[in-house]
C-alpha cells in the first residue's frame, strides 16, 4: 500500500460470527468516493444483497466511515458516519452521524472505516489498539446504561480510550435505539443501536497512536487557521455572526426562537407551530441560566454547542446535551415546560441509549392518541397519556428499554404502533418512511416539505434542509437555485425549489464524506450572508481536502461525488421497494391547517397542495435523472459512474 495523507489507507472488517479480523486496502476508493458517508453507501451496496437483507440478518453490516479531513485540524472535524440495513424505517436506509472524539479515534488507530457484521454466540465487545484487535467477553457489561458501561471501559482499558456503545434499548432490540459516545453524542436515528444489539456487541473501545499525515502541512495549517478566524467573526456578516454567537453560547437550543419565527417550530405533536410562550425554559437561554455548568465541544470544534448540565431537585440529573431536538420533542411537542423534566428525559434517553427524537415522538403521539379517544390508559400500563405528563413520561422510559409491559409495543415506534391500531392512530404520527419527523414543522417552507418527504432515510433535518430558504437571503437563494423563489417559503416554483433541495442534499453529504461538521459548513446560518461568503466556504473545503491527501480536488469532483452518493442511496431504496407513493406528504401535512404565533409564515400554516407539489416533484425526479416513479435510470448510474449498481438494480427489479 503506497503512503497516504488525510487518509489512513485501511478499511477494518470485524466478523462477530467468527471473532476475527482482517483489513482491506481504501487507496484505490478515495477520488471517487471521499470516504465517510458516500464511501459507506458504496460498501454496504457492494458487500450486502440489500433488496432482501433484514436489519437484524448477520448479513447487516454495520459500516463506521471518517473522511479525509476527520481527526485533523481542520475545524470540526469531529464528525463520523455509520451507515446499515435499518429496522426503523420502511426504505432500509440506516445512516446516522455524530460527533464527538470516535472518528478521530478510529483514524489513530490506522483506520478510514471499520466494518462489522455476522453476530456473536453470546456478548462481546472489540478492543482496537492500532492492530491489536482483541474480542472480549461482555456478559458482566449486558444490561447496564452507556453511562456505567463507558466508565468501566475507561477504568479497564484507560482514560484516554475513546468508547462507542450500547444500552439497554440497543440490546433489546428497540427499533430507535442509537450508538452512542460520551455524555452526548449519538449516532441517532433509524435504529443502528438495535442492529448492533443483534450483533451482540455491547461496544467498541478505540485505543490509536497512529498520526494522521497531511501532504502539505503549511498550508493545511494556514488554512486552518484562516478558517477558524471566519467561523468566529462576527464581521462575516449578521446571519453568520448571530448563528455563531447563539449555537457557541446555548447550542442547538439557542436556535429555538430563530426557529420559531418561520412557523417552522412544532407544538403539540405538530397540531400547532411557531413560538411557544411557555418555553423559557427550553430556549438556549432559559437552560444554560438555570442549569448550565459549561461548554463543552466536539472534537476540534471551535464553537462548543454541547453543554454540561446539572440539576437538583425533583428532577435531580447531570448530563450532556440537550439538543433543540430534543427540547423540541420533549417539550414543546409534548406541552411539557418544565425544562428540569426535560432534561432528565435526555438524561435518560442518553443513558438507555435511545434516539431522543423518536423516543420523544412516540410519548407526543400517544398523548394525541389519548386525547382523541385512540387508546385510553390500560394502552399504557395505567398512566394515562395526558398533555404534560412529565413523570409519566419518565416513568415509562425505562419500561421502553427493557420492553416490560406496554414498552415492548412502544418499543416498535410511532409509525409502526400506529400500524397496529388502524388507519386512524395513523393518521397522527408525523412521518415519513416510518421515521417521525424531527422538530421542522414542514407545512411552513415548501422546501423543507420537499425535503423531508423525499429523504430517502426517513424525515429528518440533516439529509437537506434548505438553509437559503429559511433564512430568506434573496442573493444567497439565486446563488444555489437560479430563482428568488427559492428563498420564498411558500412557493411552489417548481425549478426553484428542485433546484434548491437538490443543491442542499448534495452539500450536506460532503460534510459526512469529508469527517467534519454540516452545522459549521451549510446547515446553520453559517456563510449565509452572501454569495462571497457561500463560493469562500466551497474553497476552504476544496482546498482543504487537497492540501490534507494530496489529491487534487475540484468543486466539480466534489459536486459529482454528492451527485455518485445520493444516486447510490435512492437506488438502494428502490430496490426495497421505494417509490413516488413514499416521497408524498404525510396524512396531516395533505389534510390540516396549522395555526400558532409566528411573524413571517402565513397564519394558519395552510396544508400542502397536493397538485403543486406533486408538479415540484415531477421536476425534481427530472433533475435527479430518476423516472416519474422516483428510481433512477440507468442512464443517470452511468452517467455517474455506476454501471454495475445499474446492472444489479436491473435485476433485483
Amino acid at each position: 500500500m503506497a503512503e497516504t495523507f488525510g487518509n489512513m489507507g485501511l478499511i477494518l472488517k470485524l466478523d462477530m460470527t467468527s471473532l476475527s479480523s482482517t483489513t482491506e486496502d481504501a487507496t484505490p476508493l478515495y477520488k471517487k468516493y471521499l470516504g465517510g458517508r458516500s464511501l459507506n453507501h458504496y460498501l454496504l451496496l457492494r458487500d450486502v444483497n440489500v433488496a432482501k437483507v433484514q436489519a437484524f440478518d448477520p448479513e447487516n453490516e454495520l459500516i463506521f466511515g471518517v473522511g479525509p479531513l476527520g481527526g485533523t485540524l481542520f475545524p470540526s472535524s469531529g464528525r463520523y458516519q455509520v451507515t446499515f440495513i435499518a429496522p426503523l424505517t420502511t426504505s432500509g436506509l440506516g445512516d446516522a452521524n455524530s460527533g464527538g472524539a470516535v472518528g478521530p479515534a478510529i483514524k489513530y488507530c490506522g483506520y478510514d472505516s471499520v466494518i462489522v457484521k455476522g453476530k456473536a454466540a453470546k456478548p462481546t465487545y472489540i478492543v482496537v489498539e492500532n492492530e491489536k484487535i482483541e474480542f472480549l467477553p461482555a456478559d458482566d457489561l449486558w444490561g447496564k446504561g452507556c453511562n456505567d458501561t463507558t466508565e468501566i471501559l475507561k477504568a479497564r482499558h484507560g482514560e484516554d480510550v475513546e468508547v462507542m456503545l450500547i444500552g439497554p434499548a440497543g440490546e433489546n432490540l428497540c427499533k430507535y435505539a442509537n450508538i452512542r459516545t460520551k455524555l452526548t453524542n449519538s449516532l441517532g436515528r433509524s435504529g443502528g443501536g438495535a442492529v448492533m444489539g443483534s450483533k451482540n456487541l455491547k461496544a467498541i473501545v478505540f485505543k490509536g497512536s497512529k498520526p494522521v499525515k497531511i501532504a502539505e502541512p503549511e498550508k493545511f495549517l494556514e488554512l486552518c487557521n484562516n478558517l477558524q478566524k471566519d467561523i468566529m467573526d462576527p464581521d462575516m456578516g449578521p446571519i453568520h455572526g448571530a448563528t455563531y454567537e447563539l449555537m457557541s453560547k446555548y447550542g442547538t437550543p439557542g436556535l429555538t426562537r430563530m426557529i420559531g419565527q418561520t412557523g417552522m417550530v412544532p407544538i403539540k405533536n405538530w397540531q400547532e407551530c411557531g413560538i411557544w410562550e411557555k418555553d423559557e425554559e427550553l430556549d438556549g437561554p432559559g437552560l444554560v441560566s438555570r442549569w448550565g455548568m459549561k461548554r463543552d465541544a466536539c472534537q476540534g470544534c471551535p464553537i462548543h454547542c454541547h453543554s454540561i448540565y446539572h440539576v437538583e431537585g425533583k428532577y435531580a440529573t447531570h448530563g450532556g446535551g440537550p439538543e433543540y431536538e430534543t427540547t423540541c420533542a420533549f417539550g414543546h411537542k409534548c406541552l411539557v415546560s418544565d425544562g428540569a423534566a426535560v432534561l432528565k428525559m435526555n438524561t435518560l434517553a442518553n443513558d438507555f441509549g435511545f434516539d431522543s427524537v423518536e423516543l420523544a415522538n412516540m410519548f407526543s403521539t400517544l398523548m394525541e392518541w389519548y386525547d382523541r379517544g385512540i387508546i385510553d390508559a390500560s394502552f399504557t400500563d395505567g398512566i394515562p397519556m395526558t398533555w404534560s405528563n412529565a413523570d409519566g413520561v419518565l416513568e415509562l422510559i425505562p419500561k421502553i428499554a427493557v420492553r416490560e409491559g406496554c414498552g415492548d409495543e412502544l418499543a416498535k415506534g410511532p409509525y409502526w404502533v400506529g400500524l397496529d391500531l388502524g388507519e386512524e392512530a395513523l393518521k397522527y404520527v408525523y412521518h415519513q418512511k416510518g421515521m417521525v419527523a424531527t422538530g421542522v414543522e414542514t407545512r411552513s417552507t415548501i422546501g423543507a416539505m420537499l425535503s423531508f418527504a423525499i429523504s430517502n432515510r426517513g424525515s429528518h433535518h440533516l439529509s437537506g434542509l434548505p438553509t437559503a430558504e429559511w433564512v430568506n437571503n434573496p442573493s444567497v437563494a439565486v446563488y444555489v437555485a437560479g430563482y428568488e423563489e427559492a428563498g420564498d417559503i411558500q412557493s411552489y416554483h417548481p425549478e426553484a425549489k428542485s433546484n434548491l433541495v437538490r443543491y442542499y442534499e448534495n452539500l450536506f453529504g460532503l460534510p459526512d464524506s469529508l469527517g467534519i461538521c454540516k452545522f459549521t459548513y451549510g446547515h446553520a446560518g453559517f456563510w449565509h450572508d452572501s454569495v462571497e461568503n457561500m463560493d469562500k466556504f466551497w474553497d476552504y473545503l476544496v482546498k482543504g481536502t487537497s492540501y490534507a491527501t494530496g489529491i487534487e480536488y475540484t468543486k466539480k469532483d466534489f459536486e459529482e461525488i454528492a451527485e455518485r452518493s445520493w444516486q447510490m442511496e435512492r437506488a438502494l431504496i428502490a430496490m426495497r421497494g421505494m417509490r413516488r407513493v413514499d416521497d408524498m406528504p404525510n396524512w396531516r401535512c395533505q389534510n390540516e391547517e396549522c395555526p400558532g404565533d409566528h411573524p413571517v409564515g402565513p397564519i394558519p400554516l395552510p396544508k400542502i397542495d397536493m397538485e403543486k407539489f406533486n408538479k415540484v416533484v415531477d421536476q425534481y425526479y427530472k433533475l435527479r435523472g430518476w423516472t416519474n416513479d422516483g428510481v433512477p435510470t440507468r442512464a443517470k448510474l452511468e452517467e455517474v459512474g455506476l454501471a454495475d449498481l445499474a446492472d444489479r438494480m436491473e435485476r433485483y427489479l
